[in-house]
C-alpha cells in the first residue's frame, strides 16, 4: 500500500480513504478506497472499474452534501489519464482530463460551497502545466 490520501466530511462523523495497491501483482498497480462512518475501513473496493493499466495517486473529498469524491491517475490503454468518481450512484466513474493535455497525473481535489474541483498536471511535448477542471457545480455557476 502507499500513496495514502484521507478525508473527513463536514459533520466530522463519515471518513474515506484511497491507496495505491500492487496486492494483484508487483507489475499490476490499482487505486482502492473505502467510505466509513467512525473510520471503519474494513468495506473497501477498487475505485475503477477497468482493472486493466496502472492506477496510482489517488485524492479524496467530501462535498458540502457529504458525498465523497476520488480522483486518481489511470493508465488503462497506457495513456495517463485523471477519472473522477462519487460515492453516488447518480455520478459515475468519468475521465475529466483529455488526449490534447498530454500524460495527466497527480490529482489533487477540494470541494466547497457546491463546487467539486480537481487540479492536475499535464505533460504534454515535455511542457507540464497545471489544469484546472470543475467536476460538479451545484451552485449552477
Amino acid at each position: 500500500m502507499s500513496a495514502p490520501a484521507v478525508a473527513v466530511s463536514k459533520d466530522g462523523k463519515t471518513f474515506a480513504a484511497a491507496w495505491m495497491d500492487q496486492r494483484t501483482g508487483k507489475e499490476q498497480r490499482d487505486a482502492y478506497w473505502s467510505v466509513a462512518k467512525g473510520g471503519d475501513f474494513r468495506k473497501e473496493a477498487p475505485l475503477h472499474e477497468d482493472r486493466k493499466g496502472i492506477q496510482d495517486h489517488p485524492s479524496v473529498a467530501f462535498d458540502d452534501e457529504g458525498t465523497a469524491w476520488a480522483a486518481w491517475e489511470d493508465g488503462r490503454e497506457g495513456k495517463k489519464r485523471i477519472r473522477v468518481r462519487s460515492s453516488s450512484p447518480d455520478f459515475p466513474e468519468k475521465e475529466i482530463s483529455t488526449p490534447e493535455e498530454g500524460a495527466a497525473g497527480f490529482p489533487v481535489l477540494a470541494c466547497g460551497g457546491g463546487l467539486v474541483a480537481v487540479v492536475y498536471e499535464a505533460n504534454k511535448d515535455g511542457e507540464t502545466s497545471a489544469v484546472f477542471r470543475i467536476v460538479q457545480d451545484r451552485a449552477g455557476r
